[in-house]
């Protein structure tokens, strides 16, 4: 079976492995427009040399050599500019060629690309980036700008401001909403970290928004919101962006924002189509669904679709979104669906916070941490939770993603079964203990 993967970011690199580590039987073909030196960049690769992991971005792109080694046919600097699926053909471009390329199976793996900033602002030093040439331009402009302008307090900004606030730059970072992480945390557990950032160096605005700016020689230096204005040597945008669906139209069944609709096996609605990572919604029903883009949901999803494609059909939950990050002293881990966001997605819910110790009252150490459950009303099951602590948590949420994947309810989790060690934990977990408030409150 000759199997086509369009997109080798980190979901077509990962469906690619799978396929030739699961069986040798099939012809697999990954093709992506970009030279072969750039495929599989971190686009957080800025942020990682600034804090001197890395002296290089392309040291954060990917080794193809195992996946030549493994039997994958990589087709690269090709695009894909239209699809026939009667026919199971493709129609790339090259060097101002044009060739048809057949396909058994397809997997969409293209990913999102930035939103153009020059349809924002029009000037040498503005800036959006995700790929690794991009990431270079703006590298070489954070090298030496000090008064720098970001407008997005998602993850992808507030690592940033994090970052270079941590090498001296004068930080200004900007967002319509009125706390930073809103996809992602609700206002009550985000507070504290957002209250930190000024003693920090980052000057944070929210409910703001761009309404002009001033330049001189092409170069912005002044850009104006609605309540001050901000003098900038450097300018970006990095959470724009939009996923790279164009040549679908008309060939599978989008969403209104040009995402692709799937089954829960990533089917499209070509039947020998799968769709993959940052392409795929998130989902919660027929009508209600999120563009999120999200390593870690491509490469699960990979796997996934490589599975089902060789004949072991495994159904991905779309539901399910699971992220984290460090910033300053805080670990920020967020699983599942905010307090705040479920009314959007017509959910009745309700939820449990508290300050917890992770340590035995005996232990002289301690260490704590933020924790918030969200659970629906009517059956207690979990669908969402949020850690926010100066310890690294991550094991932790990567449980509340498995519990919440496997639709653990309240009483589940009241109950179930975790480790004790005298030495490092108390008796009851604290995830036990605080979905036993739950049932505590609902008895009285």
């Amino acid at each position: 079976m000759k199997i086509v993967i369009i997109g080798a970011s980190h979901g077509g690199i990962a469906a690619a492995m799978s396929l030739c580590k699961l069986t040798s039987e099939n012809e697999v073909y990954l093709i992506d427009k970009k030279p072969l030196h750039t495929l599989g960049y971190i686009s957080s690769g800025v942020n990682l040399h600034f804090q001197n992991i890395i002296q290089e971005l392309t040291e954060v792109t990917t080794d193809v050599q195992p996946l030549i080694d493994l039997g994958v046919n990589i087709l690269t600097e090709r695009q894909v500019i239209d699809i026939d699926p009667e026919n199971h053909q493709l129609v790339l471009e090259y060097e101002d060629q044009k060739e048809i390329f057949s396909y058994d199976r397809l997997i969409l793996a293209m990913g999102s690309s930035p939103t153009a900033v020059k349809t924002i602002i029009d000037a040498e030093n503005v800036f959006t980036y995700k790929g690794l040439e991009e990431s270079q331009h703006v590298l070489e402009s954070l090298e030496t700008a000090q008064k720098i302008v970001i407008f997005g307090a998602g993850y992808i900004g507030l690592e940033l401001a994090n970052v270079l606030a941590a090498n001296g730059r004068e930080i200004h970072l900007i967002d319509n909403m009125p706390m930073i992480l809103s996809r992602y945390f609700d206002s009550d557990m985000i507070e504290e970290v957002q209250d930190s950032l000024t003693a920090h160096g980052i000057h944070f605005y929210p409910n703001e928004f761009l309404i002009d700016y001033q330049t001189v020689d092409n170069k912005v230096n002044k850009v104006c919101l609605l309540s001050k204005t901000i003098e900038a040597d450097t300018v970006i945008f990095p959470s724009q962006a939009q996923p790279n669906t164009g040549f679908l139209r008309d060939k599978v069944a989008l969403n209104e924002d040009d995402t692709v609709i799937v089954n829960d096996y990533l089917q499209t609605s070509e039947q020998d189509i799968y769709a993959i990572g940052d392409i795929v919604p998130i989902t919660y029903s027929k009508t209600a669904h999120v563009f999120m883009p999200l390593v870690t949901r491509a490469v699960h999803m990979a796997r996934a679709a490589a599975l089902s494609l060789i004949g072991h059909p495994t159904p991905f939950d779309r539901k399910n979104k699971v992220s984290a990050t460090k910033i300053m002293d805080y670990f920020l881990g967020s699983v599942g669906v905010t307090e705040e966001e479920a009314p959007f997605l017509d959910m009745v819910v309700r939820s449990v916070q508290t300050e917890v110790c992770l340590t035995p009252a005996y232990v002289v150490e301690e260490k704590m941490a933020k924790v918030k459950l969200v659970y629906q009303q009517d059956t207690m099951e979990i669908i969402g939770a949020q850690l926010i602590s100066k310890e690294h948590l991550l094991q932790d949420l990567n449980l509340l993603s498995a519990l919440i994947q496997h639709k653990t309810t309240i009483m589940d989790l009241a109950v179930e079964n975790f480790c004790f060690v005298p030495q490092y934990t108390p008796l009851f977990h604290y995830l036990n203990e605080l979905a036993f408030q739950v049932l505590q409150q609902t008895s009285d």
